[in-house]
């Protein structure tokens, strides 16, 4: 069920005490957006456009209320996408992976599809630990993404989880190219927040590649950005990025105190499987034998 628009409308502009008359000016007459209301005309964008401009709501907060104050199908996989905390959660991956199945056996949709890709590698990454085996899929999905002139919100959110499959030179100027979108956009609401992701999943590059003193000065400032946009459901991940770049620049004592730091923020936010998977990863990228 969904309201239909001119309902909705109307609802909105009583709701604010608005008169047709002050919806409707400098666009079109009042009898016109009257009609509209009353379902027997359909706007243009532009009228469109006046009408959510004129009633203060964005185009999202416009959809949401149409749909009875619920996201629809596809938006709500966006939304699962957004908030998964870390490429880390196995659980909430396989969550996405199901909602996309479901969505595509109705609809063909090359954003839903792409978010599927990038679930499946992402859940191969944790299920092998050998980015070769999730490379086919990060692949396809890039070769979509690197021919669009420019990225917006959607496809900022899709790059930042699969960039690190690439080669150490393709990645960082990927992330260069990213930042550069995301610092374009920055007014928009939530988007200035994807630069800490990016920083912190660039370290997983340049740990691949030995660059360990690199990941720790991008590891430094992805926990800056974190702090500085209060992600810290993320911070966990920035400080055991420092930790294992630490470990392996031969600074044991600093870069334990780093890890353990991780393992607190994830204990104290109670993410169980971010803390275990915070161990697996510095068990796989440091000296095995190192107790923390």
């Amino acid at each position: 069920m969904e309201y239909e628009l001119g309902e909705v409308l109307k609802k909105i502009r009583q709701s604010k005490r608005y008169t047709q008359q002050y919806i409707s000016e400098g666009e079109m007459s009042r009898t016109t957006y009257a009609k509209i209301e009353a379902g027997k005309m359909q706007p243009t964008v532009g009228k469109f456009m006046h009408i959510l401009e004129r009633l203060d709501l964005t185009y999202d907060e416009f959809k949401y209320i149409k749909n009875v104050y619920a996201l629809d199908r596809k938006d709500e996989i966006i939304f699962d996408l957004s908030h998964i905390s870390t490429n880390m959660e196995t659980k909430g991956l396989n969550q996405i992976i199901s909602k996309c199945d479901v969505y595509l056996d109705q609809h063909s949709d090359s954003i839903v599809d792409d978010i599927r890709s990038v679930c499946r590698a992402l859940l191969l990454i944790q299920e092998t630990m050998d980015l070769s085996l999730a490379y086919p899929l990060a692949e396809k999905v890039w070769h979509r993404l690197s021919q669009l002139d420019n990225w917006y919100s959607i496809e900022l959110k899709l790059i930042n989880n699969i960039f690190f499959f690439f080669p150490l030179e393709t990645g960082i100027a990927i992330v260069k190219r990213a930042v550069r979108e995301i610092d374009r956009l920055s007014s928009l609401n939530k988007i200035s927040e994807l630069k800490a992701a990016y920083l912190i999943n660039l370290t997983i590059l340049l740990i691949k590649n030995k660059k360990y003193a690199e990941a720790y000065e991008y590891a430094q400032e992805g926990i800056a950005e974190c702090i500085a946009e209060k992600r810290y459901e993320i911070i966990a991940v920035g400080y055991v990025r420092k930790g294992i770049a630490l470990i392996n620049m031969g600074k044991i004592g600093a870069g334990k105190a780093a890890v353990r730091k991780a393992l607190q923020i994830s204990s104290a936010l109670d993410q169980t499987q971010l803390t275990a998977s915070i161990r697996e990863e510095v068990r796989q990228t440091t000296n095995a034998g190192i107790e923390l």
